[in-house]
């Protein structure tokens, strides 16, 4: 790696470094899917989850980085499913 000769200061640096800038696409980012699941979790009324996102909330889950509102939000999710519970209805019908 080089160092950049002194008149030019800080804005070529990246030039001598053979360094791409690290720029991420955060749609495609885990930490995305991640919001969006725990979006999904909040908003549902219907248990309705892929397999990766079971597995994603397990070990989210895991290691106790739900918050206590998601957790309650999964197991009344999974209480509904496993027990065939009915969707609960609006009572602004």
């Amino acid at each position: 790696m080089a160092t950049p000769p002194r008149n030019e200061g800080l804005a070529l640096i990246g030039d001598y470094m053979n360094d791409k800038p690290i720029m991420r696409d955060p749609m495609n980012s885990e930490e995305a899917k991640e919001m969006q699941l725990r979006y999904k979790l909040m908003e549902s009324i219907e248990y309705d989850f892929t397999d990766w996102e079971c597995k994603k909330l397990y070990d989210l889950a895991m290691y106790d980085l739900l918050t206590s509102s998601e957790c309650k939000s999964a197991v009344m999710l999974m209480a509904q499913k496993l027990g065939n519970l009915p969707i609960p209805k609006d009572n602004n019908d």
